[in-house]
C-alpha cells in the first residue's frame, strides 16, 4: 500500500551540519487550501501560510516558525459555519537519523518528553505547517451566541409533581 500524498508538500534538504539557518516561506494555492481543508475536517481555507526556519548540527535539526491562516469550520453546538482565524508560533527539535536503519531493529516505547526522531537528509516543510495549523486549531470551534442543537430538539425532561416533595421529609428508622 503506498503512502498518501501531502496536500501541501515543499521538501527541502538539510544541508550540511552547522551551516547558518535557512529561512522559507510558503502560502498555499487554491487547490491546496482546499485539499488540506478537507483534511482538517474545515470547510474551508481562504488563505494558508507559513514561515520556517531550520538549522541543523550532526545530530539534531531545530525548525522553528509561525503558521497563518482563514479558514471556516463548523460550529460545535449549532453546525453553522464559524469563521476561525489561526496564527501559532511553534519551536520543534529533531534527532537527527541517517536513513539507513536497520529493519531488524525492535521499536521501543516513545517517550514524548524527547525530541521526534527524524529519518534522512531531507524534511517536507509544508506537511510540517500542515501538521502545526492542525496543532494550533481551536479543538471545539462555537460560533457566538450558537444554541446547542442539543437544547432544540433534546426530549422534555417529564418531571413528577412529586419532585418538589422529595427530600422534604428527613428519613429515619421510624419513617421508613
Amino acid at each position: 500500500m503506498s503512502e498518501p500524498q501531502p496536500e501541501f508538500s515543499k521538501i527541502i534538504e538539510l544541508g550540511d551540519p552547522g551551516r547558518a539557518p535557512k529561512i522559507f516561506s510558503l502560502t498555499a494555492n487554491e487547490d491546496q487550501c482546499r485539499k488540506v481543508a478537507a483534511r482538517l475536517g474545515a470547510l474551508s481555507i481562504s488563505h494558508f501560510e507559513g514561515e520556517i526556519r531550520i538549522s541543523t548540527t550532526k545530530t539534531e535539526i531545530f525548525v522553528d516558525g509561525a503558521v497563518k491562516a482563514q479558514m471556516v469550520r463548523e460550529c460545535v453546538a449549532s453546525l453553522e459555519p464559524v469563521d476561525e482565524a489561526v496564527h501559532d508560533e511553534f519551536d520543534i527539535e529533531f534527532t537527527r537519523i541517517p536513513e539507513t536503519k536497520d529493519e531488524d531493529e525492535t521499536e521501543t516505547e516513545e517517550d514524548w518528553r524527547l525530541p521526534e526522531v527524524h529519518l534522512g537528509d531531507d524534511i517536507d516543510i509544508g506537511e510540517l505547517l500542515v501538521q502545526q495549523l492542525s496543532l494550533a486549531l481551536d479543538p471545539f470551534p462555537r460560533k457566538e451566541g450558537a444554541t446547542s442543537l442539543a437544547d432544540i430538539y433534546a426530549k422534555e425532561e417529564k418531571v413528577s409533581p412529586f419532585a418538589v416533595l422529595q427530600g422534604a421529609i428527613k428519613k429515619s428508622d421510624d419513617n421508613q
